[in-house]
């Protein structure tokens, strides 16, 4: 069995998570043996689906060494309480606490009470945990080994409990949102059938991250070859407090060795439930030195970075739009917990920007979880001259060195010069004095005329070019349109057909063909440029066409049709008229 895993949110369980064992201890029994390990496990399984359960998180071990016996039920009530007399012969209860969860079984939600009880055991040699009663339901006795002191220092490696649970965590003193890491290890010397599992981690008021599959590998302890299987979970505290860390049930079918399974009258497969240790986590709350009014960000690493096209470093012109990328990347963080990195406001009137959505990912690893936010956005220049995008500046808490630190970008000037500079430099030649003029041979004479031809062809090219540059350029209309005016459908529909955003331009031609007092249909009728114009608009949204749509042709006969209703308004000379756009 592959191993699998699922992603958890706090307080929310999972159904179990399956583990696999390192490929060196797989084994495959004869089809006998199959079916007869088949009907064990149904035999031996139903326990694990009784409505009250109990579980240790060892089996084995030292006199005035505690352990913690877990209680599960689905069919308790919340006044319900376990009978937890028949401890007190063999047990000191030292603790106990009780957890209302809600588990995922078989597709279905079920409330779950827990109860975590800290025991103490009051006698050494095998001591029996009997069976407890709850609203009718027993459960299941366990057996433990206490061993005395010197049991414990002469104990060989042989003797070592066969599989045990070890959990760490990276800080038992977090901060508020901030990542904390959680491995468990499960350690078994004795080969495990393929049936393996890990109950999911359930921790209200906090979110949970899955850090991949788990690994397997092997450990070398005293000698004794361990198969190891580790899981590694994010955990991320939403309040401060004191905040429990509940263990996990690990259930597998450990294969016994012949002898042993000859001296007890099993077979060789074994059915174990073990439980992992419950952890406390002393929340700290946002310091005071943290300044007020800005997102709180916990991580050991926040770094940002910008990239544009073209370089902003060199002359731009007016209108031409830039495309900026802002990046975030926090280490510890989710990519939903960094901010918005937009730093132009959307009523400015020097620069406007034009955002996209922004990316987010999360990158899971061994050492946790790195969030990435990035955020694309076209920046252009209204007016010509020089203009500054601010700076970005970042605060955060550095978990490692427990202080404040920044991060920063620094601010960027664009030199923007006007589209329509041109400026023509002749140098003026003065010839020699009259007197010193030669005489002018007829040779001469021609190529001074061929010469004076051919600069008035090329300054005739030149105009033509001109006109024709004009005529294509979507910023320079020969009729006053008030694009800068803001609402003006016409200014929003020249900024799409400039960036080439199909989408944009639809709606914004939709909204001018309102202000006509007509629709798009019958304009198209009457202007077959714009219905040539609105077939390409068409066919590259609805995926007609392959093709990427150019806005150049839409803006251009939208420019006609305007300059047409407006010669036709002035030769009716119709004065009392409203004008064309009551909005602008």
């Amino acid at each position: 069995m592959a191993a699998g895993y699922s992603r958890q949110s706090g307080g929310t369980a999972a159904s179990q998570v399956p583990l696999s064992a390192p490929a060196t201890e797989r084994r495959t029994p004869p089809i006998m043996r199959k079916l007869l390990f088949t009907l064990l496990l149904l035999t031996t399984s139903l326990p694990g689906f009784a409505a009250l359960q109990a579980s240790v998180d060892r089996t084995q071990l030292v006199e005035q060494q505690p352990l913690e016996l877990t209680l599960e039920s689905t069919l308790a009530k919340r006044t319900d309480q376990p009978d937890l007399s028949p401890l007190e012969t063999h047990f000191q209860i030292e603790s106990s606490r009780k957890l209302n969860l809600v588990s995922t079984i078989n597709g279905r939600s079920l409330p779950v009470t827990r109860w975590v009880i800290h025991l103490l055991p009051l006698r050494t040699g095998y001591v029996v945990i009997p069976p407890l009663e709850l609203a009718g339901e027993r459960s299941e006795p366990v057996t433990l080994h206490v061993l005395t002191q010197t049991q414990a220092s002469d104990i060989s490696p042989t003797d070592i409990a066969p599989i045990f649970i070890d959990s760490e965590l990276d800080t038992h003193t977090p901060y508020v949102q901030a990542q904390v890491l959680l491995t468990l290890r499960i350690y078994h010397s004795v080969s495990l059938y393929d049936d393996s599992t890990l109950s999911g981690l359930e921790i209200p008021d906090a979110r949970v991250e899955a850090l991949g599959a788990p690994k397997t590998y092997e450990r070398d302890i005293n000698g004794v070859v361990h198969g190891v299987i580790e899981v590694r979970y994010a955990i991320y505290p939403q309040h401060s407090g004191v905040l429990d860390i509940p263990s996990q049930l690990f259930s597998a079918t450990a294969v016994q060795s012949r002898s042993t399974a000859s001296q007890s009258g099993s077979h060789n497969a074994r059915f174990i439930q073990l439980r992992s240790p419950s952890q406390q986590l002393q929340v700290k709350p946002i310091p005071e030195s943290y300044p007020a009014g800005v997102p709180w960000l916990p991580a050991r690493q926040v770094r940002l970075s910008q990239n544009w096209q073209p370089d902003p470093s060199g002359e731009l012109t007016r209108g031409e739009p830039l495309t900026r990328t802002l990046s975030i990347q926090a280490d510890g963080l989710t990519a939903m917990q960094l901010p918005e990195l937009n730093t132009l406001a959307d009523d400015q009137d020097e620069l406007r920007q034009y955002s996209d959505q922004p990316q987010l990912e999360n990158q899971l690893s061994s050492t946790g979880v790195l969030g990435l936010r990035q955020e694309s956005s076209a920046v252009v220049a209204r007016h010509a001259g020089r203009h500054i995008v601010p700076a970005i500046r970042v605060p955060w808490w550095n978990t490692t060195t427990d202080q404040l630190e920044t991060s920063e970008l620094d601010a960027v000037t664009l030199n923007i010069r006007g589209n329509n500079s041109f400026n023509d430099t002749s140098n003026t030649y003065t010839g020699p004095p009259p007197a010193e003029l030669p005489v002018l041979w007829p040779w001469q004479l021609a190529t001074v005329l061929l010469l004076a031809a051919l600069t008035w062809a090329l300054v005739k090219l030149h105009g033509a070019r001109r006109a024709l540059t004009a005529l294509d350029e979507l910023g320079e209309d020969t009729v006053s349109l008030d694009t800068d005016e803001p609402g003006n459908p016409l200014a929003d529909l020249q900024t799409a057909c400039r960036h080439n955003q199909p989408a944009e331009a639809r709606k914004a031609l939709e909204h001018w063909a309102k202000q006509q007092e007509s629709d798009l249909i019958a304009l198209s009728h009457a202007h077959p440029i714009l219905a040539d114009a609105l077939d390409d608009l068409n066919g590259c949204l609805f995926g007609q066409t392959e093709h990427a749509w150019r806005g150049k042709p839409l803006w251009r006969a939208v420019r006609k049709v305007t300059q047409a209703r407006q010669r036709e308004t002035e030769a009716l000379g119709e004065n009392a008229i409203e004008p064309l756009y009551p909005d602008v």
